[in-house]
């Protein structure tokens, strides 16, 4: 082994080390996300460095398709927290929502309200429901009439 290719496999293991501290203690989900971006860069570079040494071409495959997988998992991660992190847009002039700070405001469950009617205000009637009459028999017992498909011999 070179000593180039020593001091390369030091450094990458030192900052694999200091990546998986920041992976384990976070604080913050997007901590973890670039944390777990860069421990695989580190990979990649680690895998890249001993190809190198051993000059063997056979890795650039499985270079390319974990550099192609971490900038998928990182795209797809940040759009997540994105979201998921997402504050509501602030208002014109800096104002607060309505009912913030008051009871029932934003973020607080509200008991559901039934309507109230104005004083003097009439319902209107609702027609009442007929029951259901019976469709006239055809000629042959079954009920229809001849539009229903079958054309009147005349």
């Amino acid at each position: 082994m070179n000593w180039v290719t020593g001091v390369v496999l030091a450094l990458l293991v030192a900052s694999g080390v200091m990546v998986f501290v920041r992976l384990a203690r976070g604080p913050s989900m997007l901590d973890r996300a670039v944390a777990v971006d860069a421990l695989l860069a580190v990979v990649v570079a680690g895998l890249g460095a001993r190809a190198a040494e051993a000059r063997t071409p056979y890795t650039l495959p499985v270079l390319l398709v974990l550099a192609f997988l971490g900038f998928t998992g990182s795209v797809a991660s940040a759009r997540f927290i994105a979201v998921r992190g997402a504050e509501p847009p602030e208002r014109p002039g800096g104002q607060e929502p309505a009912g913030a700070g008051e009871p029932g405001g934003p973020g607080e469950p509200v008991e559901p309200v039934e309507p109230v009617e104005p004083e003097g205000a009439e319902r209107p009637e609702r027609p009442e429901r007929t029951e259901r009459t019976e469709r006239p028999k055809r000629d042959d017992g079954r009920e229809g009439t001849a539009a229903d498909g079958e054309e009147t011999g005349g």
